[in-house]
């Protein structure tokens, strides 16, 4: 098995579009339980859906039509 570093010399040599895809690839390899969410971000979220508590549902969300671009 290849070292972490050796690795990482091989994939930066890559062509940029490659090495895009393997990013892809690498991120969708990842289960869900496997990304780490700071306290931070788990605040900011806990803190916006509270927000979205008070607001009435018919103005949660906006139709399709209303933002398509024509």
């Amino acid at each position: 098995m290849l070292a972490k570093s050796e690795i990482q010399r091989e994939a930066l040599n890559l062509p940029a579009q490659e090495r895009i895809e393997l990013v892809v690839e690498l991120w969708n390899s990842l289960a869900p339980g496997e990304i780490p969410i700071p306290d931070w971000q788990r605040d900011l979220i806990r803190d916006r859906l509270a927000a979205l508590e008070d607001v009435l549902p018919e103005e949660r969300s906006v139709p399709w039509d209303a933002v398509r671009h024509p």
